[in-house]
């Protein structure tokens, strides 16, 4: 069995590869740059494809040989004709299952991507090839980028959410949900919710990653008037954090375990995972005090 996966150099398309590695699967990574693509699968022994998704005779020769497909491509313009032509290209070629990361609210919202991962579902239903649609709710990933130091040195955690609550997943779990769903041989054709094992605050997010690193990290509230009003901020995402402050974005489901047999990871071993991470965020702090 063999897998074309795309995304490797981001972290739910890396994931997954090395998910179907530990299971044994013949991975092939589809890459726009083979020196990002080596430096992302190091170890693992994956084959690479070079390819565009707007080169449909790359997708076509990457696809070659390969029973299924992870799909997986970045926010943009061009993202529903990009993937739906991916689809396409890989069923025409003999794909007989394709896995796509979608979005826990994929049609359900009027957000941007939402409306894209509806429209993307919706034509690869109709093409007619074998499916699974993941739809993962806040990454914990995500966390990590909203560390900030402020100007007295101290490192905060700082995001317009209140007291909320949300059911964030680490992407390492939605990488052994697509594994696991590609290596079992039987599509969902239907979608999944993937999430964590509970629902989180901000405030416990801070304190797990205070207690990975053993220093201080506090959460700072931000008034979500001012963040919404700030012209670098995306209106869709001060949507989100204005739902997870009113309490509409905390979910729960058993799904990740259903799929995989095991517990979604927990904020606390996410942050212990990612503890290179977090730590590396205070490096300025301490480079700064050394001159001091």
């Amino acid at each position: 069995m063999k897998v074309l996966v795309t995304g490797v150099t981001g972290k739910t398309g890396r994931r997954v590869a090395e998910s179907l590695v530990s299971r044994g699967v013949g991975v092939r990574a589809l890459v726009r740059d083979l020196g990002r693509g080596k430096l992302a699968t190091v170890g693992m022994g994956v084959e690479l494809a070079l390819g565009d998704f707007d080169e449909p005779e790359s997708i076509v020769s990457a696809v070659e040989g390969c029973s299924g497909a992870f799909l997986v491509s970045q926010d943009n313009p061009k993202q529903v004709e990009q993937e739906v032509n991916f689809a396409r290209q890989a069923a025409d070629s003999g794909v007989r299952h394709i896995v796509k990361l979608s979005s826990s609210d994929a049609g359900q919202r009027p957000y941007a991507w939402s409306v894209a991962h509806a429209k993307i579902e919706n034509e690869i239903r109709n093409i007619g090839v074998p499916y699974s649609f993941l739809r993962p709710h806040f990454f914990m990933d995500n966390y990590l980028s909203l560390l900030k130091i402020e100007s007295k040195g101290e490192v905060i955690l700082e995001a317009p959410a209140g007291e909320g609550l949300i059911g964030a997943i680490d992407s390492f779990d939605i990488g052994e949900c697509g594994a696991q769903i590609l290596c079992n041989g039987n599509p969902l054709n239907d979608h999944v919710l993937l999430n964590g094992p509970e629902n989180i605050s901000m405030y416990r997010v801070a304190e797990a990653f205070s207690n990975a690193c053993n220093k201080l990290i506090r959460y700072v509230d931000l008034d979500m008037n001012q963040y919404s009003s700030d012209p670098e901020i995306d209106p869709d995402v001060a949507d989100v954090y204005q739902e997870v402050h009113d309490g509409t974005m905390a979910v729960m489901s058993d799904n990740v375990e259903t799929i995989t047999g095991k517990r979604p990871r927990t904020i606390e071993q996410f942050a212990k995972a990612n503890v290179e991470a977090i730590e590396a965020v205070f490096a300025p702090v301490a480079k700064r005090q050394s001159h001091t």
